[in-house]
């Protein structure tokens, strides 16, 4: 397929351009090849700077004393443009120095115009293979500009990693798997004795996903306000996300209620994995509960309360299945059962340092196989009070 170049040239003879128009009429009137001639520096100059040019075709001796170190600037100051040096014939010096200097190609004089054609088209390809990559570099650029905003998009709406308050600690992280997750976490104080705590993973690992993750996270923090259920809570944030829906992506996830003054954990799920609790010297254990459908996939679904009374020093774990479906090289998972005696060993641990031991934990196991999906966890540690009797 015959491709469209710009191309300018640089030539004295009286003749040079009839020549030209001649020989490429066929090219011209296809419209594969456009000309525009100059017969001297300063006019190829002035051309330059009115329009963009694939071609430059130039006669090293009308280009002058300084035609070597003028095609050398040219192809700094035009990287898509390339140069063809016509020279007479027996110049191989001058024409070994323009080649050096940048010229892409060359022709002898007298001009053997089947030869040039075929330069012209080898160089027109070029140009255009050099154009199709620079739009692909920014389209690239773009892109990658689009995923940087959000990810610090996504980073911003998450908060900070912990949170220390009376009897609760919390260490929470999310560590995506491409430059963009669809995992969330979030905790938030809805009274002076009660806190929010959700986890969530949003099917996909886009930008679409991030989005979706946005507008997950900031209804289930506003609806939280509104209803002080956390059944009836995701009963309307899912008809919110139904609704919208337009990409059929949907979200899991888990919503509990801390209560500090009654020491418990009133908590419901959409589809997610189960609470793990850590117990000092005793076997973690995952909540049972009544697991409803996730977020955004049928308009009407009842959402059911559930509720974990704390015993002294108990932490909660909340995840995404990034922890229990890390896979190795072989594609063997990390699994429930390696999960679970990370819990179990370090159950005496802060939330911070359990978390770190998983995640180490976690890379030992894959060794650096890549990381196939977001890995989000949240540990919540409750330092039950328990009142003394008086004497």
């Amino acid at each position: 397929m015959a491709i469209f170049a710009e191309i300018l040239v640089l030539d004295d003879m009286e003749d040079i351009q009839d020549l030209f128009l001649q020989k490429f009429r066929h090219q011209i009137n296809e419209g594969i090849y456009r000309f525009s001639f100059a017969k001297c520096l300063e006019e190829a100059l002035n051309l330059l700077k009115q329009k963009s040019f694939d071609i430059f075709v130039s006669d090293i001796n009308v280009a002058g004393m300084d035609g070597i170190s003028f095609i050398a600037q040219l192809r700094k100051e035009y990287k898509l443009m390339r140069s063809i040096v016509i020279s007479a014939y027996g110049d191989i010096n001058t024409l070994r120095a323009v080649m050096r200097g940048g010229a892409h190609d060359f022709v002898i004089k007298p001009i053997d115009f089947k030869d040039f054609s075929d330069t012209l088209d080898k160089t027109a390809g070029v140009v255009e293979n050099l154009k199709k990559a620079e739009a692909t570099n920014k389209r690239l650029s773009a892109i990658s500009d689009e995923l940087d905003v959000s990810a610090k998009l996504q980073r911003s709406i998450l908060p900070a990693n912990m949170l220390k308050k009376g009897s609760i600690e919390i260490w929470a992280d999310s560590i995506s798997a491409a430059e963009v997750g669809g995992d969330f976490y979030d905790f938030f104080w809805l009274s002076e004795n009660k806190l929010g705590v959700v986890m969530a993973d949003v099917s996909g690992k886009n930008v679409s996903a991030a989005m979706f993750a946005l507008i997950a996270k900031t209804l289930i923090k506003s609806f939280a306000k509104i209803y002080p259920s956390p059944a009836e809570c995701f009963k309307n944030v899912n008809k919110i996300l139904y609704g919208e829906n337009v990409t059929s992506m949907f979200v899991t996830a888990i919503y509990g209620i801390v209560d500090t003054e009654v020491n418990t954990i009133t908590y419901t799920n959409a589809g997610h994995l189960p609470i793990a609790v850590i117990r000092n010297g005793r076997n973690p254990i995952f909540l049972t509960c009544d697991s409803g459908v996730a977020l955004g996939i049928l308009e009407e679904v009842e959402f059911v309360n559930n509720v974990h009374s704390f015993s002294p020093g108990e932490m909660i774990f909340l995840y995404t299945d990034g922890v229990p479906e890390a896979a190795n090289k072989s594609g063997e998972e990390f699994d429930n059962e390696r999960f679970y005696e990370v819990l179990k060993e370090n159950s005496n641990m802060s939330p911070n340092l359990l978390t770190k031991a998983l995640i180490d934990s976690i890379k030992n196991f894959t060794k650096g196989a890549p990381q196939s999906d977001d890995i989000t966890t949240l540990c919540l540690k409750y330092r039950l009070r328990i009142a003394s009797n008086a004497a």
